[in-house]
């Protein structure tokens, strides 16, 4: 437990530092996000999160993983997809990449990261052979690399939807529900959201930007991964539910009237709830507190029989009451 709680002080710490230092440094006008129609911010801010808090990631990983169960090899790919895609999220961020581009780099770094994870890693060896399994898994985590950069549209969504359940994700690690390996990657990541935090809070004055939310996705959705193998696939899909739900349901609304969707929008379901007169902090805590409910029915689809299904039902109901709540805008 001493060093998951290490992990996340040193991350945080190590973020917010970093980034302070990059804001001063850097010109004013460097990575500045415009405001535009579709925006959900008022003021000027900087694309300038992931430049410090994706370093201070790996950092944090190479100082405490070997010693708690993430191997060299998972650590070694891990970094270069997670550095690959920084890079092309920075240029992205600079001169806005084409599609194709993004797309091959993601498919790329996800292929990387899943080789990392070994050769005896399994999530459904009775269901799929083992090349269809690694096939599915890159597949998943692009997806995933692609709802956390859909995601990371408003002050502290990012922090509250990816860093609250990997905060309870690095708690489960910390009383022997999962891998250590696996609390200390899930530390890492919420550490670094807590010391970015501090700037990106209402109203921002910092965004990840697609240099932090890429491989942000990257290294969350392999956390997602790790639990599901250590605990149950069902917990592993329960905590990151939230953004699964918002960012899917989104998709397949918009794929229903026709519309591309590549194009940028704010159809997202916690971007409708803050155009119909939610406020940010609303918004936020309210995903945070779902967040909180999806800690314990992840906790109950780890076990098995009737608490299995009633943790699914719960988490399920909750997201689906929530997702109502800022598509109606009733508060």
């Amino acid at each position: 437990m001493a060093s998951i709680i290490s992990s996340f002080l040193v991350t945080a710490s190590a973020s917010a530092i970093l980034l302070a230092v990059i804001m001063r440094v850097l010109p004013a006008g460097f990575l500045a996000a415009a405001v535009t129609e579709r925006s959900n911010h008022t003021q000027a801010a900087r694309q300038l999160g992931g430049l410090a808090l994706v370093p201070a990631i790996l950092c944090s990983l190479w100082i405490f993983g070997p010693d708690n169960g993430l191997d060299r090899t998972f650590l070694v790919c891990a970094s270069l997809a997670s550095i690959l895609l920084w890079v092309i999220g920075f240029l992205d961020d600079r001169h806005h990449l084409p599609e194709s581009v993004r797309l091959i780099s993601q498919l790329a770094a996800s292929a990387i990261a899943i080789y990392g994870l070994g050769s005896n890693f399994r999530l459904l060896p009775e269901l799929l052979p083992f090349l269809a399994e690694r096939g599915l898994l890159v597949v998943a985590l692009v997806y995933f690399i692609n709802l956390t950069n859909f995601m990371d549209g408003l002050d502290l969504m990012v922090v509250s939807g990816l860093g609250v359940p990997l905060a309870i994700l690095a708690g489960f690690s910390a009383f022997g529900l999962a891998a250590i390996g696996t609390g200390n990657l899930a530390a890492s990541i919420a550490g670094g959201l807590a010391g970015f935090a501090l700037f990106n809070r209402p109203k921002a004055r910092v965004f990840l930007g697609d240099s932090g939310s890429l491989p942000l996705g990257l290294i969350g959705g392999l956390t997602c991964f790790l639990v599901a193998r250590d605990t149950s696939i069902w917990v592993g899909l329960i905590l990151p539910l939230f953004f699964i739900a918002d960012a899917t349901s989104t998709l397949l609304m918009r794929l229903a009237v026709g519309e591309n969707i590549f194009a940028a929008h704010s159809k997202h379901a916690y971007q409708v709830a803050k155009r119909s007169g939610w406020s940010v902090w609303h918004v936020v805590l309210t995903v945070a507190l779902l967040n909180i409910i999806l800690g314990g029915c992840a906790f109950a689809a780890a076990q098995s029989g009737v608490t299995l299904v009633t943790g699914i039902l719960l988490a399920l109901f909750a997201v689906t009451l929530v997702l109502y709540r800022f598509r109606t805008g009733k508060g």
